[in-house]
């Protein structure tokens, strides 16, 4: 059967269900290699039952439903996530039970490419307040996946750095062992875990998942900004620009502008760029 671009807008999966717990929390912490440093209080707050913060960015996996998108007939390999944005309206407490509202909003057709481009929204809410606590916006690539109706038009690139010179940078190195522990999050996909799949795939090995690096580059915003007050971030998005190996260090630039952080990470070891126009929205700064 043809999937229409109006069918398409109709996907979605309205008032799911969702709970985690302290437990999850400290494992995200440690999914995006808070807790490296055993001795910075700075890290250990997000990983340690006494006196738990929640990390801003973990509210990308506490409502994580990957099959929402693949419902649609794409093959798990075949789907390559592009960007992930999201908006914080709440923090969210150490443990909840969630209810998230996914949607597809739009899509353009590449057919020189024979693929899809897609464009998904979450909204996440307290199942029992109804409070809205985040927003996330996520697109992604579906190849060998056409729809029916869809409009043609360019992928939607990352917004230029500003000319300057950074005005602060942060390197954060990830752990060998990153990806296998950001895994029991969610995302088992074996190219994140399996050697020979990774190889088979054209990598040099198992790759970080995209939103673990995402996560260490707003340890990377909330270092230069705030010395890891997860409280005042209320916006946070990039562009996936390259793999990561577990183990490689990370570097992120950063432009800040008042209360508007733009940033960019690279694997300097490499010289690839693998987060491209970064933009953090902060309160609380003059």
């Amino acid at each position: 059967m043809t999937l229409t671009y109006q069918d398409l807008l109709r996907h979605q999966s309205l008032d799911k269900s969702y709970s985690y717990d302290e437990a999850q929390v400290i494992l995200y912490g440690l999914g995006i290699g808070l807790g490296l440093e055993p001795t910075n209080e700075r890290q250990l707050q997000f990983v340690l039952e006494d006196n738990l913060a929640v990390f801003p960015t973990f509210a990308s996996v506490a409502a994580w439903d990957i099959a929402f998108v693949l419902e649609l007939g794409i093959e798990w390999p075949k789907l390559i996530h592009l960007s992930q944005g999201m908006e914080i309206h709440q923090a969210f407490p150490l443990s909840a039970q969630l209810r998230a509202d996914n949607r597809i909003v739009g899509a353009v057709d590449k057919p020189k490419q024979n693929a899809t481009i897609l464009a998904g929204e979450t909204t996440i809410r307290d199942a029992d307040s109804g409070a809205v606590l985040a927003q996330l916006h996520a697109s992604y690539m579906a190849r060998d996946f056409r729809v029916d109706g869809a409009p043609m038009g360019q992928r939607p690139t990352a917004k230029a750095r500003p000319e300057r010179q950074a005005d602060a940078t942060v390197s954060i190195a990830t752990s060998p062992q990153a990806a296998l522990i950001y895994r029991l999050l969610g995302g088992r996909a074996k190219i994140h875990s399996t050697p020979s799949v990774a190889r088979q795939q054209g990598f040099a090995g198992p790759i970080m998942h995209g939103l673990s690096v995402w996560g260490h580059a707003c340890r990377a915003v909330l270092q230069a900004t705030g010395e890891h007050d997860g409280k005042r971030l209320k916006g946070f998005s990039a562009s996936f620009a390259a793999p990561v190996y577990p183990g490689e260090e990370l570097t992120t630039y950063l432009w800040l502008d008042g209360a508007a952080v733009q940033f960019e990470t690279w694997v300097l070891a490499r010289e690839k760029l693998v987060l491209a126009g970064g933009r953090a929205q902060l309160a609380g700064l003059e």
